[in-house]
């Protein structure tokens, strides 16, 4: 379908309804999806009716309740309790004074040149922790120092300048990019820790439901990273709850893509699927064009999995010319990746091996042994198919070689090795080949991250 005809394409009611309960066919879901993705508030309002009864949203996106007095198991919430104590306690005590008079904790004014020296202080460190949201997604080790500095800066800074509860709340918003540089260093019990700090200065802030959204965001995408993904459902359908709260569309529908990538992490594809396409359909994809990319990308590495290749290709060739914008060298290679996996489920099999053995080179050269596993393992599966044996176990003899020049675990070598057993024994099978990319996912590699954009 040109894309000229997406402009003026509305889906009907009935089509949008269908789509939403997976009764239209790959071939119908494509227009739409991409029509959707464009956005349309005509078709997102008409989905609306549907879509809240078929996410449960108002059942999922709940607060934990306990009996009176009683605290939250899950350690984040006490602190969220406790922050919201204090916020209500605020609004109290904000009621109760005589309109016009002055709050008792109002900092005391300070020197002029004290004031100018805060305030360029204040600003430099939130400047830092802005900063540390644009590095997310390509400069990790720089990404980790400035976090560090935005930290060391928040704690020197004068509680009298703002006052104690509003120097709470900026500590913990740099503590929480420290936290999610750790996250992506690979640090998970720092970034754990840095987290858990910033949740206690939250607990002394302001109270802002914000903050603890963003906080609680973060650490669901840390629990993602270490397949926590009950934990990370229960953080994420909070946040959903807060941004419901707060009317912010966009964020609301940043959660649900958050819920779609812990889903496709977890490799319950249809799922992703479904939280994904919704996801996508109420974000801004001009405010955050690389949430809207990594969204894109999910959506259609889940669809391969669930086997709908023909759509997965029609909205491929619809997102290259956000792909070739949004994406970094080393991100570009799983967008090469992708396009290999899609060409392999259409048994366009020359195309697919070229760009298999393009992606799995550049994985190598950026000494990724996990993802260069799982690339082998589906150029495997497409010379089973053509029954070239000998050259996969050579693909998986080398494979082996390199996790263990790499020092990878025990378990990734050993399940390699039934692999290699398998294909010397002339036992090897499709399945066994998928179960042994699922076994490798599973494990605690960077490859069970799929896309690491979110948070």
């Amino acid at each position: 379908m040109a894309v000229g005809y997406l402009d003026d394409y509305h889906p009907s009611p009935e089509e949008l309804e269908r789509f939403l309960l997976g009764e239209v066919s790959s071939r119908q879901a494509g227009p739409i999806i991409a029509h959707l993705l464009r956005g349309c508030d005509r078709c997102q309002a008409r989905m609306q009716p549907t879509s809240a009864v078929m996410f449960g949203h108002s059942r999922s996106a709940t607060e934990p309740v306990g009996e009176a007095g009683s605290e939250y198991d899950f350690p984040l919430f006490k602190a969220l309790a406790t922050a919201r104590r204090f916020a209500a306690s605020a609004v109290q005590a904000k009621t109760a004074s005589p309109a016009g008079t002055t709050p008792i904790l109002r900092a005391a004014p300070l020197p002029v040149a004290q004031a100018a020296d805060s305030a360029a202080a204040w600003s430099r460190c939130q400047k830092l922790i802005d900063t540390c949201r644009e590095l997310r997604y390509g400069d990790p080790e720089t990404l980790l120092l400035t976090a560090g500095l935005a930290v060391a800066m928040a704690e020197r800074l004068d509680p009298g300048f703002h006052g104690s509860p509003a120097l709470a709340d900026l500590r913990a918003y740099a503590l929480a990019e420290l936290g999610n540089a750790r996250r992506i260093n690979d640090d998970f019990p720092g970034a754990e820790a840095d987290l858990a700090r910033g949740m206690t200065q939250a607990a002394q802030g302001t109270g802002s439901p914000l903050l603890l959204a963003h906080l609680m965001d973060l650490t669901a995408s840390l629990y993602i990273d270490q397949s926590r993904f009950e934990d990370a459902r229960v953080l994420v359908d909070a946040v959903y709850a807060i941004h419901q709260q707060e009317g912010d569309r966009h964020s609301k529908g940043r959660a649900l893509i958050s819920k779609g990538f812990m889903a496709a992490n977890a490799l319950e594809d249809e799922e992703g699927i479904r939280f994904l396409s919704h996801g996508l359909t109420m974000i801004d994809a001009n405010r955050d064009p690389k949430l809207a990319t990594s969204g894109i990308f999910n959506l259609i590495w889940s669809l391969v999995e669930c086997r709908q290749a023909p759509l997965a290709e029609t909205l491929f060739d619809y997102s290259r010319p956000l792909f070739s914008v949004q994406f970094e060298r080393k991100e570009g290679i799983k967008y090469v990746w992708l396009e290999g996996r899609i060409a392999a489920a259409l048994d366009h099999d020359a195309l697919a091996e070229q760009r298999l053995r393009d992606a799995r080179a550049c994985f190598e050269e950026f000494k990724l042994p996990a993802y260069v596993a799982l690339v082998s393992l589906d150029m495997a599966s497409l010379w089973l198919r053509a029954g070239r044996t000998p050259e996969i176990m050579a693909l998986v003899e080398e494979t082996i070689a390199i996790f263990q020049a790499q020092g990878m675990g025990r378990a990734a070598v050993t399940t390699l090795l039934v692999l290699r057993e398998a294909v010397r024994t002339q036992q090897v099978t499709e399945a066994l080949l998928h179960a042994t990319a699922v076994e490798l996912s599973r494990l605690k590699n960077p490859a069970n991250r799929r896309d690491r954009v979110l948070g």
